[in-house]
């Protein structure tokens, strides 16, 4: 009877709740209208704020070069000697200096854009004083924050013209595309350091692909355009970056080790970055045991130019072998669209079944049972398949020298690809928004924003954006 009264109560405590709960008055519209208003305050109160910081920081460089708070008298026996000096007479002596008043500049942040005072310093003589302030680029309008955010958008893969509204979304001071393509470039710089030095941690394993890029290049000729100038004649002109991607399957850890711009995938390319590679320590004696490839030929030449010591693998890529497999089935006359799809579908199910095997004997007797169920119906399949088998079964000698040596390594680190055609996606990304490159310059930046923004480098627990902003500061 206690327990009916109780839940008796607590149903009309709910009920009771129910009938005093808060209605809402106040519409979506009509709320974001006054957040608007209050918004606008927040705005006027950063600029206040960033105007009087930048300001106030300016005077006290100002102090600390004088030596003297402002209104102090100067002391005509201090011979201290600064950083500053008179355009008039050249004295650097402090004791000749003197505030003088102040020279209004912009400033743009990518929170706000403000009007700042900046002091000016005279000398006895008559001359203003060249000084150069730490915190302010000479000549310069933008602070670093809008750099560093111009630099973030197009590693996002941003298009230069979408940044240029983003960049203005709280400041309202759009920057032109020929800007903020110039900050973005700066990262060029980066290219080189990347590329070069010696590979502090060679992997056991490296993969070796190739993505084509589109460029304009000149073509030595000129023309008049439609306004009268005189331009440069473009051509388009598409060219592969050979990527080298190191995986450590001990640590599971991937990284891309170096690349190299093409004129094709021709011997001469892939030996460059080889050639490179090898030079910068990859190598045998320092644990290198397998390259997988996708089997071009004019890699397969280069291998023969360079040597990375005894016991170095080459795996043919399984993936690329399994899809040249299914490029091969062409059905029987008459099938329909749908039947050869199917068909595809079974020979590259059973393809794949052969690679199933954990030793060399079995994946071999796989081989021979779809040879023995697909040759009569799919013959270009199957000699497809037996076409340099035996290069597509080099990751089993890595695996059992692994094995021996106490280490569990998975097959999917060793026979395929497939982690490098990932890495691939992004800069498919960076390309279908770059469309066409214009310059060098542009590639290599496009490029290592990429890389830096995937953390394809080493590891870290930074913000990719402040890292790369340390490496540009330091190159």
């Amino acid at each position: 009877m206690a327990d009916g009264r109780r839940w008796l109560g607590l149903a009309k405590t709910i009920t009771r709740r129910e009938k005093t709960r808060k209605r809402r008055c106040v519409g979506s519209k009509e709320r974001r209208k006054y957040q608007r208003k209050v918004q606008v305050l927040i705005d006027e109160a950063i600029a206040q704020v960033v105007r009087e910081v930048l300001e106030k920081t300016l005077q006290d460089e100002v102090t600390a070069l004088l030596g003297r708070a402002k209104g102090e008298r100067r002391d005509p026996m201090d011979f201290t000697v600064v950083t500053a000096r008179c355009n008039e007479c050249g004295t650097q002596y402090r004791s000749q200096f003197y505030r003088a008043g102040f020279y209004e500049r912009g400033i743009l942040t990518f929170d706000v854009w403000s009007k700042i005072n900046v002091p000016r310093i005279s000398c006895v003589c008559g001359g203003m004083v060249d000084f150069e302030f730490v915190h302010l680029v000479p000549y310069g309008r933008t602070w670093f924050d809008v750099e560093e955010r111009a630099r973030e958008l197009a590693g996002l893969c941003v298009s230069l013209r979408d940044s240029v509204e983003v960049l203005a979304w709280r400041n309202g001071q759009p920057l032109s595309i020929a800007t903020v393509n110039g900050m973005v470039n700066e990262a060029a710089s980066l290219a080189e350091g990347f590329r070069s030095g010696e590979i502090e941690k060679c992997p056991p394993v490296v993969m070796l692909d190739g993505i084509w890029l589109k460029v304009l290049e000149p073509t030595g000729e000129r023309y008049v355009d439609k306004k009268g100038r005189q331009r440069d004649r473009l051509k388009k002109t598409k060219f592969p970056i050979l990527v080298a991607y190191g995986v450590d399957p001990d640590s599971g850890r991937r990284w891309v080790l170096d690349w190299e711009r093409g004129r094709e995938e021709d011997k001469e390319s892939w030996q460059r970055l080889l050639e490179r590679l090898e030079a910068r320590g990859v190598r045998a004696e320092r644990g290198l045991m397998l390259f997988v490839h996708d089997g071009s030929a004019g890699l397969e030449s280069a291998f023969e130019m360079v040597h990375f010591g005894p016991g170095v693998h080459r795996q043919r890529c399984i993936f690329h072998k399994l899809r040249n497999v299914g490029k091969a089935v062409k059905g029987e006359e008459g099938m329909s669209r749908e039947e050869k799809r199917k068909r595809r579908g079974e020979v590259l199910g059973d393809a794949s079944e052969v690679y199933r095997g954990e030793s060399e004997g079995e994946i071999r007797e796989n081989l021979a049972k779809f040879k023995l169920k697909w040759q009569e119906s799919e013959p270009e399949a199957v000699a497809t398949l037996e076409r340099d088998f035996d290069k597509t079964l080099s990751y089993l000698k890595v695996l059992e020298t692994a094995k021996a040596a106490g280490k569990t390594w998975r097959v999917e680190d060793l026979r395929a690809t497939s982690a490098l055609e990932r890495v691939q996606r992004h800069f498919r990304q960076k390309v279908r928004q770059v469309v066409i490159f214009h310059s060098e310059k542009g590639i290599k930046a496009g490029i290592q924003l990429v890389i830096s923004h995937r953390g394809l480098t080493e590891s870290s627990n930074e913000p990719w954006v402040r890292l790369l902003e340390e490496a540009l500061l330091a190159a």
